[in-house]
C-alpha cells in the first residue's frame, strides 16, 4: 500500500504519502534536499500507528545527513497523548539527548497482555559513544503507577524516581531509586556488572505494621502480609554473592495459616541470568496453623526449616535439609528434578509420640522414629524403600509403590509388649500387612499372631488371626479366620463377605470361645449398611474379654436385628444381664428393648431400659427404669433411678441431627437430705461440637429459683439468676445450722473450666443462723458482690438489722492452699444483740458500738486488730437495782489483745466507775484477762437493810470463760444497816466462819452464839 506524491521545489523536493510497513500503518509530508554531499530533511508533518498507539510529529523539525552521520535538531513527537523529544547526533558515534514528558504507562498494554498499566512517564535520557556500544544516563519519573499485579496485590498508586546509568563495560549502575505509595516504600543503589565488579541493594518495607497483599486465583487464594524485603548481590562477574531476606507476619492459603514468617537466603555464587548455584536458606515460623488433624500437632510452635545444596537449570540437589518444631526432629537430602518432578529423597524423623494420632500412642514410647527412601520418576511413579518405624516396642519395616496404576506394599512388624495396649495384659504379638494390584481393587492380607498372651490370669495360645480380600467398591469381597486357645478353651471365628449378583452378604458370622457364641448373617447394601440378626448368648464373657486384652466378668444374652424402615436403617436391641462388672464398674439385673431409628444419620430411640443397679466407683445408682418413644425425628424419654440414695426422675425429649444434640427437659425432680429440686419451666440444652448451650435451664428449690443460661465447652460462659432462694436448703448439710432467710442476685462465671472466673452480685434478707440467734442478732439483711479469679476472692459486703446493725466491709481471701485474709469492717452494732445473754443475769445495756476491724493472714491464725468504741451507753442490774449510766469505752485491739484505753461510767446512785487493762480474744486460752478496776465516791442502797458509801480498787486476772482470780481492796465508808423486825424470805442465813479473828471479834461471836462460834 505504498503511495507517495513527489512535486519539485526549487532545490528541495516535497514528498507526501504513506505505506504500511510490517503492519504499521503510516505517512508523512516534507521536503528533501541533496546538495554538497549531505542530504537535508524537513518535516512538517507525520503520524504512524502502532498496536494503537498513534505517533505524530508535534512540530516541524529537520535533520540532515552527511559523512554517515545525522543530525537531529528538536525532534518533536506526540505519543498517546505525551510527548518525546530527540536532538543531537547519529553515526559510528552517538551523542543524543531525549527528553519525554506524561507518556501513559497504558502505552505498554498493547505490548503486554493483560498487563493493564497505568500512569504516566517523565524524565530524561543520554545516549553517548560509539553505536555498537553505547553508554546510556537516565533520570526517570513514573507517578501514579499500576498493574493488574499491583491492584490485585492491592499496593495502590505508586512513584518510582530512579537515575543512573547502563553500558556494555560497566553494566547497570544505580545511582538512585525510590518507591513509594500509600502502603510500601523502597529503595535501590549500586552497580550489577556481569563483566566486572557488582555491589548491587534492594529494600522494600511496609509503611505500617505490614502490607496486606493478595496473591493467587480465586480458586488457590493466598493473602500475607509483608513487612520488608532485601536483595543483596555483590561479587566479580556473572556469579555475585546472593542474599535474599524476608519478613512476613502472616501468610494464608487455602490449607493453612502461618505466623510470624522469616526467610533468608544466601548464596556465594548464583548465576543471575542461568539461575543456577550453589544455595542455603532457613524459614522460621512462629505458628503455622493447619486443617489437618494429623500433621497439625507435628508443627506446634515455632518452626524451623534449614536447606543446602546446589540449584542447577533442571534440577535441585539437597545436601541437607531439615524441619524442626518443639515436637518434631526431621532431616531429608536427594534430588528434585525442575524438568520433569523426578524426586529422590531420603527421609528421616524423630517425633515426640504425644503429637501423633491418639489412636496408636497407646503403643509408642515417649519418641518415634521414622527413616526411608522415597523416589518418584518423570511418569509419576512412587516407591518407598525401606520404610521403618521404631518406638519402644513396636516396630515395623517394609516397602510400599504405587506405579502404573498398580500398588504394592509389604509391612511387618511386631508389638514386644502388649501391657501398653492393655495393663492386664502380657506376651507380645507380630503382624504382615500385604497389598497388591490395581489401585482401585488390590487384593489384601492382614495376619496378626502370637504364641502366647496372658490377660487377666487367663492364658491365650496359638492365637492366629488372617484376614484377606479384595478392596473392589464393585464387588467387595473377605475372608476372616479367627484360632486359638484362651484359659483351655477354644476359639473359633469366622466372617466371609462375599458379593454375587451385585449383592454383599456377610455368611456364617461366627466367635465361639468354650460356651460363649455371637453368631448371625447380614445383608449389605451398597453403602454398607447392614440387614440381618446378630444373637448373642454369652454366659461368661471373661474369656472374650480377655481376648480383647481386657478383664471384665459376667453374662451378656439377646439379639441384635438390623432391618430398614424405607430407605432408612434401624437397629432393635434385646438384651438382658444378670451381672456384669469390668473394672469398678458393675450392673445387675439389667434389660434393654429397644429401637434405634435412623441411627447413622438422626437417631430416633424408642423402648425401655431396667436394671436393679449400676455401680460406678463410690456412686450406686438403683432402680433405673427408663422408658423411650419415638415422636417424629425426636425421642421422647420419662423414667428414673436414685442416684447416691437421691431419688429422680425427668421427661423431656431428645434429638441429633447435624451433629447437634437437643434436650427438651419438660419436667424433673430429685430430693437430696429432704431437699426437693424440680425443673421450674420447660428448658432446653443443645450440645454441639463439645460446647453444651443452655437456655433459661430453671430450677424450683424449696420455693425459690435458680435460672442457668450460656455456654459450657472449653471456655464457660454461664448467667445464673437466683430468686428467692430458701438458705433453710443448707440446713441438710450442716446439722445445728438452723439457717433462715432468702438469697437473690446473679452470678457470672467465665473462662476456661479448670480455672473459673466468678463475678457475682447477692442480696440476702432475713438471715438467721443459729450462731447469729444464739449472739442476739434477729433477721439480717446482707448485700455482696464481688469476683472469684485464679483462687483470688474479691468481695465487699453491707449487713443490717432492724435493731439498727450497720457493718460495711470486705476485701479479699487468697484460696490457694491455706486461705489468706485480707478483709476490713467498719459500723455501728447495737448492744441490744446482748439481750438475751445478759437477761439471763438479771443485766441489760443500751446503746450502740463504733465497730472497725481489720482482719489479716492465714484464716487458721488470723491477726485481728482495730477499735470498738462507745459513748452513752447504759448497764442495768435489776437484782440490785444499780445502774451504769453515761458508759464510755474506748478499745484498741491487736497481738491478739483488746487492749481497753478508757472505760468511764456513773452509777445511778451516785459515784464513778473506770477500768482498764486488756483481754485476751483466743477463745481457745479462755479469753485472759488483765484488767483493774477502781470505783470513785459509790453509794449503794438497796432501799431496806443497807445504804453505804463506798470506793475500792480491784483487778481481775486469768481466763474469764473459766476462773479470773478477783482480788483489790472495797473501803465502806459510812453505812448504815436498818434491821427490820423480820427480814424478807429472800434472804438466806448465811455461814460466815472467821479466820484468824481479832479478840473482840471472837468475844462478840461467842457472845451471840455460845455454841456455834468456829474459829480457825
Amino acid at each position: 500500500g505504498i503511495d507517495v506524491d513527489l512535486k519539485r521545489d526549487g532545490d528541495w523536493t516535497g514528498f507526501s504519502g504513506g505505506a504500511t510497513v510490517k503492519d504499521i500503518p503510516a505517512r508523512a509530508e516534507g521536503r528533501v534536499k541533496i546538495a554538497d554531499g549531505t542530504t537535508s530533511v524537513e518535516i512538517a508533518s507525520g503520524e504512524a500507528t502502532i498496536r494503537g498507539i498513534k505517533a505524530g510529529i508535534a512540530q516541524p523539525s529537520s535533520l540532515s545527513i552527511a559523512n554517515g552521520t545525522a543530525s537531529i535538531e528538536k525532534l518533536m513527537l506526540d505519543i498517546g497523548g505525551g510527548s518525546v523529544t530527540v536532538s543531537g547526533t547519529a553515526g559510528q558515534t552517538l551523542d543524543l539527548a531525549a527528553e519525554f514528558s506524561a507518556l501513559p504507562a497504558a502505552l505498554a498494554n498493547d505490548f503486554s497482555p493483560g498487563l493493564d498499566a497505568a500512569g504516566t512517564l517523565g524524565g530524561t535520557a543520554q545516549v553517548t559513544g560509539p553505536s555498537a556500544a553505547p553508554d546510556i544516563r537516565f533520570d526517570a519519573q513514573l507517578s501514579g503507577a499500576e498493574t493488574s499485579q499491583t491492584r490485585q496485590a492491592g499496593l495502590g498508586p505508586l512513584n518510582l524516581d530512579a537515575a543512573g546509568s547502563f553500558s556494555s563495560a560497566g553494566g547497570v549502575a544505580i545511582d538512585r531509586a525510590t518507591l513509594s505509595g500509600d502502603k510500601i516504600s523502597g529503595k535501590a543503589a549500586g552497580t550489577i556488572n556481569p563483566n566486572g565488579a557488582s555491589d548491587f541493594s534492594l529494600d522494600l518495607a511496609s509503611t505500617g505494621p505490614s502490607l496486606p497483599l493478595a496473591l493467587g486465583s480465586t480458586e488457590s487464594p493466598i493473602k500475607l502480609e509483608l513487612q520488608a524485603l532485601s536483595v543483596k548481590a555483590a561479587g566479580q562477574g556473572t556469579q555475585p554473592q546472593l542474599d535474599v531476606s524476608a519478613v512476613l507476619p502472616s501468610v494464608a492459603t487455602k490449607f493453612s495459616d502461618v505466623e510470624g514468617l522469616t526467610l533468608a537466603l544466601h548464596s556465594d555464587a548464583f548465576d543471575l541470568k542461568g539461575r543456577t548455584g550453589p544455595i542455603s536458606g532457613t524459614v522460621t515460623a512462629d505458628k503455622i496453623g493447619l486443617d489437618n488433624p494429623t500433621i497439625a500437632p507435628l508443627l506446634a510452635g515455632k518452626i524451623t526449616a534449614k536447606v543446602a545444596g546446589d540449584l542447577a537449570t533442571d534440577t535441585i540437589v539437597i545436601d541437607s535439609g531439615s524441619v524442626t518444631s518443639e515436637v518434631l526432629d526431621s532431616g531429608f537430602n536427594g534430588r528434585v528434578s525442575l524438568a520433569d518432578g523426578a524426586i529422590d529423597l531420603n527421609l528421616r524423623a524423630v517425633a515426640a509420640s504425644a503429637a501423633l494420632p491418639a489412636a496408636v500412642r497407646g503403643v509408642l514410647a515417649e519418641r518415634t522414629q521414622l527413616s526411608a527412601a522415597l523416589k518418584r520418576d518423570a511418569n509419576g511413579n512412587v516407591i518407598a524403600n525401606a520404610i521403618r518405624l521404631v518406638s519402644g516396642a513396636f516396630s515395623a519395616d517394609g516397602q510400599a509403590s504405587l506405579a502404573d496404576n498398580k500398588v504394592s506394599a509389604d509391612v511387618k512388624g511386631a508389638l514386644a509388649d502388649i501391657s501398653l495396649l492393655s495393663g492386664d495384659a502380657k506376651g507380645a504379638i507380630t503382624f504382615a500387612l500385604n497389598a497388591q494390584g490395581a489401585s482401585t481393587a488390590p487384593d489384601l492380607s492382614l495376619t496378626v499372631n502370637s504364641d502366647r498372651l496372658s490377660v487377666a490370669e487367663r492364658e491365650i495360645t496359638g492365637l492366629s488371626l488372617t484376614a484377606t480380600g479384595k478392596a473392589n467398591a464393585a464387588n467387595p469381597a473377605a475372608n476372616v479366620q479367627l484360632t486359638g486357645n484362651v484359659a483351655g478353651q477354644p476359639l473359633q471365628g469366622s466372617a466371609v463377605l462375599a458379593t454375587s449378583d451385585g449383592k454383599r452378604a456377610i455368611d456364617g458370622l461366627l466367635l465361639s470361645l468354650g460356651k460363649n457364641r455371637i453368631s448371625g448373617d447380614l445383608a449389605l447394601d451398597e453403602a454398607f449398611v447392614p440387614e440381618g440378626t446378630v444373637a448373642l448368648d454369652l454366659p461368661d464373657i471373661g474369656p472374650l474379654a480377655a481376648l480383647a486384652l481386657e478383664k471384665a466378668e459376667g453374662d451378656v444374652r439377646g439379639t441384635i436385628v438390623f432391618s430398614k424402615a424405607g430407605n432408612a436403617p434401624e437397629v432393635t436391641v434385646k438384651a438382658s444381664t444378670a451381672s456384669i462388672t469390668r473394672g469398678d464398674v458393675s450392673a445387675k439385673t439389667v434389660t434393654i428393648d429397644a429401637s434405634i431409628a435412623n441411627y447413622l444419620a438422626a437417631p430416633v430411640i424408642s423402648g425401655k431400659i431396667r436394671a436393679d443397679s449400676v455401680t460406678s466407683g463410690g456412686t450406686v445408682i438403683r432402680g433405673i427404669d427408663v422408658d423411650l418413644k419415638r415422636d417424629g425425628d425426636w425421642t421422647g424419654f420419662s423414667g428414673g433411678a436414685t442416684v447416691k440414695d437421691i431419688p429422680a426422675k425427668a421427661a423431656g425429649r431428645v434429638r441429633v441431627t447435624n451433629g447437634t444434640t437437643t434436650v427438651e427437659l419438660a419436667s424433673g425432680q430429685a430430693t437430696m437430705r429432704g431437699i426437693k429440686a424440680a425443673i421450674a419451666r420447660t428448658s432446653t440444652i443443645t450440645i454441639a461440637n463439645g460446647t453444651t448451650s443452655l437456655d433459661r435451664l430453671a430450677l424450683n428449690l424449696g420455693g425459690g429459683t435458680a435460672t442457668v443460661s450460656g455456654k459450657v465447652g472449653e471456655a464457660l460462659n454461664l448467667n445464673a439468676t437466683l430468686a428467692r432462694v430458701p438458705m433453710s436448703l443448707a440446713n441438710s448439710f450442716s446439722p445445728g445450722l438452723d439457717a433462715a432467710g432468702s438469697i437473690s442476685g446473679t452470678v457470672k462465671v467465665t473462662g476456661a473450666p479448670a480455672n473459673p472466673a466468678v463475678a457475682f452480685k447477692i442480696d440476702a434478707a432475713g438471715v438467721q443462723t443459729s450462731q447469729t440467734r444464739g449472739a442476739g442478732f434477729g433477721g439480717m439483711s446482707v448485700s455482696s458482690s464481688g469476683t472469684y479469679s485464679g483462687n483470688r476472692l474479691a468481695f465487699d459486703a453491707n449487713m443490717s438489722d432492724a435493731a439498727g446493725l450497720g457493718l460495711k466491709g470486705g476485701g479479699t481471701v487468697a484460696t490457694s492452699g491455706t486461705p489468706t485474709l485480707d478483709l476490713d469492717f467498719s459500723g455501728k452494732v447495737p448492744f441490744a444483740f446482748l439481750t438475751r445473754t445478759l437477761a439471763a443475769q438479771g443485766l441489760s445495756l443500751n446503746g450502740t458500738a463504733d465497730v472497725n476491724l481489720k482482719v489479716r493472714g492465714p484464716a487458721t491464725a488470723p491477726v485481728i486488730t482495730g477499735t470498738v468504741r462507745t459513748s452513752g451507753a447504759r448497764l442495768i442490774d435489776a437484782r440490785s437495782g444499780l445502774a451504769i449510766n453515761d458508759i464510755t469505752a474506748d478499745v484498741a485491739i491487736g497481738d491478739g489483745v483488746a487492749r481497753i484505753n478508757r472505760l468511764t461510767g456513773n452509777l445511778s446512785t451516785r459515784g464513778s466507775l473506770s477500768a482498764s487493762g486488756t483481754v485476751g480474744i483466743n477463745p481457745a486460752q479462755g479469753f485472759p484477762a488483765d484488767l483493774s478496776v477502781k470505783l470513785v465516791d459509790g453509794r449503794y442502797t438497796d432501799g431496806r437493810v443497807v445504804t453505804a458509801n463506798l470506793g475500792g480498787d480491784l483487778t481481775i486476772k486469768g481466763p474469764l470463760a473459766r476462773a479470773p482470780v478477783i482480788s483489790g481492796t472495797i473501803n465502806l465508808a459510812k453505812t448504815v444497816i436498818t434491821v427490820p423486825e423480820k427480814l424478807p424470805g429472800s434472804l438466806a442465813a448465811l455461814n460466815v466462819r472467821h479466820k484468824n479473828a481479832p479478840a473482840a471479834v471472837r468475844a462478840q461471836d461467842k457472845a451471840l452464839r455460845p455454841a456455834a462460834g468456829a474459829f480457825l
